[in-house]
């Protein structure tokens, strides 16, 4: 019988969201949280207008759901989400003034 390492509690417990900025950002300060806790800071986040991506962070989420915030600190922006099951991404975009998060395939990385 083949020996299996106990896996980690961290790995247990935890998994990873990919969270791409997508549309709409110019030179944007961003703050991504989970649950409330702030988990990743960029600065300076700018869309490439060829690919249509600015930026992708992985932030780590609890096993049993999450609530995922994304603020614009630099334009007075800001939403929350709810995700649960096993999201792979969250795809944010500035549209219309306004900051939009919507579930992903996960597929959307930048190569």
């Amino acid at each position: 019988m083949p020996l299996v390492a106990p896996m980690l509690e961290k790995e247990a417990i935890m998994r990873e969201l990919l969270v791409v900025f997508q549309e709409g950002f110019d030179e944007a300060n961003i703050t991504v949280t989970v649950n409330g806790k702030e988990v990743r800071r960029e600065l300076g986040v700018s869309t490439n207008p060829l690919l249509g991506i600015a930026s992708e962070v992985s932030v780590d989420l609890p096993a049993k759901g999450a609530q995922v915030g994304v603020e614009v600190t630099n334009r007075g922006l800001k939403a929350i989400t709810k995700v649960s099951g096993k999201p792979k991404s969250v795809l944010v975009s500035i549209e219309d003034g306004r900051l939009r998060m919507r579930e992903g395939t996960g597929r959307e990385a930048l190569l």
